[in-house]
């Protein structure tokens, strides 16, 4: 089978796609010349299998490590989300009530109120929490830019400083400087 034509183009397909699917980098690091898509899939596979207690112990920190910060609700959960799918591939279970967990554990301080009311849920699960969660960031979203909004209503309409009346838009009256009467005060009544 060695000789075989048509084996040989498939063996040269399965190698170009293993280039075009995986970055260039790890390509040549892993393939040398000679090597048939057997070898290539080998080494591909060690490379990502033989590291799986290093892997889960990385992401299981990472996961469990994960906060919100100044990320979106959006952003985050989908972060908590790829980090569970990458564990599960590893063969490490995260249930949903772990999901739950992380994703209450890592909130900001913003949802503080939101948090203590996901135990008013009925039967939560991760999408109807994160549904929730979402709703709320876009009710918060909103309160701050109506609270802006007010603020800036009231500073320019009744709040802000008087308008400068006609007197002040005089031109100043003149008065002559002290060093002009020499060292002598004015005399009491001169002004």
């Amino acid at each position: 089978m060695l000789g075989d034509e048509e084996w040989t183009t498939i063996d040269a397909t399965l190698i170009h796609w293993f280039y075009l699917t995986i970055s260039r980098d790890l390509f040549h690091a892993v393939v040398t010349d000679g090597d048939d898509a057997l070898a290539v899939w080998t080494k591909l596979n060690g490379l990502f299998t033989d590291n799986q207690l290093q892997r889960g112990v990385f992401l299981q920190q990472e996961f469990f490590g994960s906060h919100q910060l100044d990320s979106s609700i959006d952003d985050y959960y989908m972060r908590l989300k790829k980090l569970a799918d990458e564990l599960r591939d590893l063969g490490k279970t995260i249930s949903d009530d772990l999901l739950l967990t992380a994703l209450t554990a890592g909130l900001n301080e913003e949802f503080g109120n939101a948090a203590s009311n996901l135990t008013l849920i009925p039967e939560p699960t991760f999408p109807k929490v994160v549904a929730y969660l979402s709703l709320e960031e876009r009710r918060m979203k909103m309160a701050k830019t109506r609270a802006t909004h007010i603020a800036l209503t009231v500073g320019t309409s009744s709040g802000g400083p008087p308008p400068p009346s006609s007197q002040a838009l005089a031109a100043p009256r003149f008065s002559p400087p002290a060093a002009s009467y020499g060292q002598y005060p004015p005399p009491a009544g001169y002004f």
